[in-house]
Order: structure tokens, then C-alpha cells, then sequence
């Protein structure tokens, strides 16, 4: 999370969503997008990210290697919008992205 605050270091809070309870998740300019669910039922939703189109590492349950990545992956459409699944289960409830986890 270290790397994630220094690429968004200075970018404005942006594309701010929440379910009224407890999933909350929001950009930082253009260079990263977090979401976080700390309810007692799955996060299954389409958000706009604010990031460029392509596919992205989650940096909570991975790492970007060369051009892979061992954790999700996350593809954000040309319009920015990307789906995000997070069960109530996971032991890490949060998806973090930002533009250097791009694959």
C-alpha cells in the first residue's frame, strides 16, 4: 500500500461510491482506484475507475511480475469502468489498482 500512496500521491479523491453501509470505494485522479467491502455480503458491482483501459494487477492480492501478475486482475474498459468482486469471506476485503500495477 506504500507504492499505491506514492503513485497517487497529490491526485484529487475522485468517482467516490458507496452502498449506503459498508463497501466504499474511490479513485485518486487518474492513477488509482481502491474498494473496499467490510459488509456481511459480497461487493458485486460495475464502478467507474477513472484509469485508463487495459488490465491491472490488484496490489492487495498480488504483484505485478514482468507482465503478469500473481494475485487479480482487473480489466478496466475503455469508458474506465471495471466490474469488482469482493466476497464477505476474503480474508483481504479490498481491491486496490493503480496506473503502475498495469499489466
Amino acid at each position: 500500500m506504500v507504492h499505491f500512496r506514492n503513485v497517487v500521491s497529490g491526485q484529487p479523491h475522485a468517482n467516490w461510491w458507496d452502498n449506503g453501509n459498508n463497501q466504499v470505494a474511490f479513485g485518486r485522479g487518474n492513477r488509482g482506484f481502491i474498494v473496499f467491502n467490510n459488509d456481511d455480503w459480497a461487493l458485486d458491482v460495475t464502478l467507474n475507475t477513472g484509469l485508463p483501459g487495459g488490465t491491472y494487477c490488484d496490489v492487495i492480492s498480488g504483484n505485478k511480475d514482468g507482465g503478469s501478475c500473481t494475485g487479480k486482475q482487473i480489466t478496466v474498459g475503455g469508458d474506465g469502468r471495471a466490474h469488482f468482486y469482493i466476497s464477505n469471506s476474503e480474508e483481504d476485503p479490498f481491491i486496490a489498482i493503480h496506473a503502475e500495477s498495469k499489466l
